[in-house]
């Protein structure tokens, strides 16, 4: 340690390692055409701050005896605030940002320096050719699926059963055994 107290590492110097230090915080995001989905993934976070600017997006929390802070992040391209949102639960922190424009963003933060910190929601994401990308998938709502569709056919009917072998299989019309 040098005279002031803190550590020199290759003639650096940099802050004594100590609990309730700041450290960066990650983000995982997803895209839509009109919308970007952030996740913070950080378990029993508490004193969360989300502030969402047209143009930056800044995160605090603290998680066990530690903070973890995103200060000023650059968006790509702008949002807008009053139609974003932002929850927590015990699990992580997630907002829901809405584009100004409706485009593809190469990235989410335009300083490289946030690099490191941003990665990709692969659970969420979408390209840009993909179908629901756009918006909803043509004949699946929120809840639908294809055979809750009145629509939908499997054409299970047109299937030739005569070489099914049966023979083994408990006769239907049969009393059930107790």
């Amino acid at each position: 340690p040098d005279t002031n107290g803190q550590q020199v590492h290759n003639g650096r110097r940099s802050g004594r390692a100590r609990t309730g230090m700041t450290h960066n915080a990650s983000v995982i995001w997803a895209q839509r055409a009109d919308t970007l989905y952030l996740t913070f993934e950080y378990l029993n976070a508490s004193d969360v701050s989300v502030d969402i600017g047209e143009k930056s997006l800044s995160f605090s929390a603290k998680v066990g005896d530690k903070t973890v802070a995103m200060s000023n992040m650059p968006l790509f391209a702008n949002i807008v605030p009053s139609e974003s949102k932002w929850f927590k639960n015990d699990r992580c922190i997630q907002a829901v940002l809405r584009k100004s424009e409706a485009e593809w963003w190469d990235t989410l933060a335009s300083d490289r320096s946030f690099k490191p910190f941003v990665k990709a929601d692969w659970s969420r994401w979408l390209e840009e050719e993909d179908p629901g990308y756009h918006g909803k998938v043509e004949g699946l709502g929120a809840y639908d699926a294809p055979w809750q569709d009145d629509e939908y056919d499997s054409d299970d009917e047109d299937l030739p059963l005569d070489d099914l072998d049966i023979s083994g299989m408990p006769d239907p019309a049969a009393p059930a055994a107790d």
